[in-house]
């Protein structure tokens, strides 16, 4: 006989898409459609909807498709479950014999249990994190009723392999883990019941869930020993209340089960009500609520929320709609409303959230599942007053490189964008009949999956609230993934961010070279804490070895003082051949003022290379030393002097904590050293096995500066598959460059060029140029080609340098001739920039403009008025000038200029224009 349900409100595929996943999202839309084709009286409100949502969006396989798979998954348990009802039930890891009510935790470990129920009480985890020396195991290598004496039968991950009983604290969240298996097993035998009307599969699921449930129960809240943060934090059955993830098939079974319950214990639908309804009160109770666990949270307590009734069902009045505006309206300490945290971590003016890329895109998402779960199951439609999530959907573009990877600042690593955000908002569009915001929304999905976002992406993009800036060059063109040079860098501001600094990331011939290096092996774990998360791992420079902060949350960013193009301008507009910003920041452990220019130039469309400036000094004046820290990926590095041949270095060991620097430094090996007053490089060689790039850099010597060749840790921001095994998990090359002293009068400087296949670099030397009193700095770069780049930066916007012909007011320009000509004049930040005669003088300072040649024409720029000096020959007296729809004439004024004959023309502001 089938048993119908009266109403559900989540039924199966309510959840599953609208709050587990892309994944889930695909079988729920399966059993929808099943359930469309059932009789008119078996379709409860939500299961249809969802089976229209799954027609719209054409994602679904065909009826029976999932009933069937989901009965090939679970069958050989429910048979098994027929003749042996304690087999499934027993893996469960409860308190079987202790039945214990009470949990202790420490020191982000459980402790020990206490107390008694009647029943078999739902087993803490073993700790906060996941790390274990142990596996879980097969569902079939379980032993039954496991885990008295808060000891665990598991397989080590060591040598040989052996079993062994394990103290439950050193199991990590194996213990959750196993449940949640069997938990998902209870999930789809209860769809099939609801599908097919077997209560074999109804017993299976019944069982489990009321084991489960029944002993959760009598469980209290755990009680941290140390009376300190943990307590605030944990769960019901895990050490963290955003781990409470088994809510989620919980109760999706419920629901599809509570009148088969109804049926079979109805004295115990109360208790299940209860044991959820304390379940939830501890989640909103407990975490924290300006990040993603808030959403988190709020998924869980609407799962709860969804399978109970009316709040005047209760005695205490608290019910469905208490716990959903808990989540809606809620003003809990440790819940806040969507509302409020939605004004607290997005930018409204970017789109982007205040945490790095990893966790970034997980909110977006997070936030329209929780949306849609409101709509669909409540009938509350928020979205409309939350612009904001449309917006940060659209942002997603600017985390991607050009091999469709982010970028990986902070706890983040080179994954493609998760797209799911996106995909609920083009199936929103379609349900409401708007095609063309549906089209649009299906083409930005079409070029996420593809990985090629281009036409969305801007040349710079700044998101304050995360203290990230992207800069990009070349990144148009069919061959955009090899010819494109990106900087992403980033300090320190909202959630899991890192202690680093300024740090920068480099991306050049499709790869992140100068990668980012992830978070190690757990936030928990030494090698996060002491590595991982701290300036040693990272592209920046360290103050006397001391250099450090509070990582995961914080508030040291960086201050962006000037940007090329503004970011979220488009390409179209801009100079196409350089790229710049500067950017300031205060290391707080030892007051030093630090400040960072990094830029792209482009040499030719396949050609270019990065520039780094990093200027350090304590404000007291009583540095020590400075250390410039760049980490490269490779096989190897080595020095190479001016000639050519191979530097030798000698074995050290500085660089150590027992030299007195960080704790970090001891991360590393094979430390090598030279000193050298002379211009010098750092080769970085990296071989794949279908190409080989290296990476040279292009260095200053000086009395005060010696140079390292360290081995770091790997990198474990790599997603498995993108490098070869051997390549992701070997060490990195690194350099060090220790100055003693200040670093600003003489700062670091770094021109970078990254080939391919033993290619000839077409960068050929660089030269520093007088520094101008402390206040300024200019590499002159020589090119192939007869070209030569001087790039000019200063610490200030009213600061000069002059030489040789060169004049920079302002903070970076860059002169460049070729074959003794000009070939472009480059106002980055400032007044005016000038050479050999021609020169660009804004009317304002800050701003930027260029002149450059391209295809055979001369083409301007500028973001204020500016006066353009030219020399009268090969010049006309009238400039004409493309702007938009219009033709604009500038007459020049003919004029000497010690004694050369020049024209001065009075330029307008204007976007990239030809000059005809």
């Amino acid at each position: 006989m089938i048993v119908l349900r009266k109403r559900s409100r989540i039924a199966a595929a309510a959840v599953a898409a609208a709050c587990w996943g892309a994944a889930a999202a695909l079988h729920a839309q399966d059993l929808a459609a099943t359930a469309a084709a059932q009789p008119a009286a078996r379709q409860p409100r939500l299961l249809q909807a969802e089976a229209e949502a799954g027609t719209e969006s054409g994602t679904g396989r065909g009826n029976g498709t999932a009933v069937a798979a989901l009965k090939a998954r679970v069958l050989p348990y429910v048979e098994r479950h027929r003749s042996d009802p304690a087999w499934i039930v027993s893996r469960l890891q409860m308190y079987w014999q202790g039945r214990h009510t009470q949990v202790f935790i420490k020191d982000s470990l459980y402790h020990h249990a206490e107390g008694q129920a009647p029943v078999p009480t739902v087993r803490f985890t073993g700790g906060r994190d996941t790390a274990t020396a142990y596996a879980t195991p097969k569902l079939e290598d379980v032993k039954p009723y496991m885990g008295e004496n808060d000891l665990l039968y598991l397989q080590s991950k060591a040598a040989g392999q052996p079993w062994e009983w394990v103290p439950q604290a050193k199991t990590g969240r194996i213990v959750e883990s196993i449940n949640m298996r069997i938990a998902q097993l209870a999930r789809d035998a209860a769809h099939v019941y609801w599908q097919t009307g077997d209560e074999a599969y109804a017993r299976f699921a019944y069982d489990i869930f009321d084991t489960y449930v029944s002993g959760m129960y009598y469980r209290e809240p755990p009680v941290d020993l140390n009376r300190a943060h943990d307590g605030t934090i944990a769960g019901l059955q895990s050490y963290e209340v955003i781990h409470e993830d088994i809510v989620g098939p919980l109760a999706e079974c419920y629901d599809l089960l509570r009148a088969y319950a109804q049926g079979r214990a109805p004295a115990k639908v109360g208790m299940y009500d209860a044991a959820l309804k304390k379940w939830a009160d501890l989640i909103l109770a407990n975490g924290v609520p300006w990040n993603n666990w808030n959403l988190i949270k709020a998924r869980f307590v609407l799962q709860i929320a969804a399978v109970l009734e009316p709040d005047a069902q209760y005695a205490d009045g608290n019910g469905s709609g208490h716990y959903v505006r808990a989540v809606v309206d809620g003003s809990g300490m440790r819940q806040w409303s969507l509302q409020r945290l939605l004004d607290y971590g997005y930018d409204g003016k970017t789109g982007m959230w205040n945490e790095s890329p990893g966790y970034s895109l997980n909110v977006v998402n997070d936030y329209l599942e929780c949306l849609e779960m409101l709509e669909r199951v409540f009938g509350i439609d928020l979205l409309p007053k939350m612009p904001v999530l449309e917006h940060a959907a659209r942002a997603l573009p600017q985390y991607l490189l050009p091999n469709g990877r982010m970028v990986g600042f902070g706890d983040t690593r080179y994954e493609p964008v998760r797209t799911g955000a996106v995909e609920k908002l083009q199936a929103r569009a379609q349900r409401q009949g708007r095609s063309e915001e549906a089209q649009a929304w299906g083409a930005l999905l079409a070029a996420l999956r593809a990985g090629d976002a281009r036409a969305y992406q801007t040349p710079t993009f700044h998101a304050p609230n995360a203290s990230w800036l992207v800069q990009r060059n070349g990144y148009l063109g069919a061959d955009a993934r090899d010819k494109a040079l990106v900087i992403s860098q980033a300090a320190s501001a909202g959630n899991h961010a890192h202690a680093n600094g300024i740090a920068m990331e480099l991306f050049a011939q499709g790869l992140s070279l100068a990668p980012e290096s992830g978070r190690g092996s757990g936030y928990l774990q030494n090698d996060h804490l002491q590595y991982y998360a701290q300036f040693p791992a990272h592209n920046t420079v360290v103050v006397d070895g001391a250099s450090t902060y509070p990582s995961m949350k914080t508030d040291h960013p960086f201050a962006l003082d000037a940007v090329y193009p503004q970011p979220g301008s488009g390409a179209a507009s801009a100079f196409p051949l350089a790229t710049f910003s500067d950017v300031s920041f205060v290391e707080p452990a030892t007051g030093a003022d630090q400040r960072r220019v990094l830029g792209t130039v482009r040499l030719d469309d396949k050609h270019g290379y990065f520039v780094d400036i990093f200027r350090s000094r304590r404000r007291d004046g009583k540095d020590k030393y400075h250390d410039y820290i760049y980490h490269n990926l490779g096989q190897s590095m080595r020095f190479i002097g001016a000639d050519g041949q191979t530097l030798p270095t000698a074995p050290s060991q500085r660089l150590a904590f027992a030299d007195g620097d960080l704790f970090g430094y001891d991360y590393w090996s094979g430390r090598a050293s030279l000193k050298s007053e002379r211009p010098l490089r750092a080769r970085f060689e990296l071989q794949l096995p279908d190409r080989s790039v290296a990476m040279t850099a292009w260095l200053q010597g000086g009395r005060q500066r010696e140079f390292f060749s360290v081995l770091a840790p790997p990198s474990t921001a790599w997603t498995p598959g993108l490098l070869p095994a051997e390549v992701e998990r070997a060490p990195l090359p690194t350099l060090v460059i220790r100055q003693t002293g200040e670093a600003w009068s003489r700062p670091f400087t770094a021109v970078l060029e990254a080939v391919r296949d033993g290619a000839p670099g077409s960068v050929l030397g660089v030269e520093e140029l007088a520094s101008g009193g402390g206040h300024s700095v200019a590499l002159r770069v020589t090119a192939a080609g007869g070209r030569q780049q001087t790039i000019m930066s200063n610490d200030g916007d009213g600061v000069a340098f002059m030489h040789d012909g060169l004049r920079l007011v302002g903070r970076y320009g860059i002169a460049a001739m070729r074959g003794g000509a000009l070939d472009f004049l480059f106002l980055g930040h400032g007044r005016e920039v000038a050479a050999h005669g021609a020169a660009i003088a804004a009317a304002s300072a800050g701003a930027s403009a260029a002149l450059w040649q391209s295809g055979g024409h001369w083409h301007y720029t500028a973001s204020h008025a500016a006066r353009l000096q030219l020399p009268a020959e090969g010049w006309p007296g009238v400039l004409a000038l493309r702007i938009g729809e219009r033709l604009v004439r500038v007459a020049g004024r003919a004029v000497k200029v010690q004694g050369r004959a020049m024209r001065i023309y009075d330029m307008p502001a204007m976007a990239a224009a030809q000059i005809h």
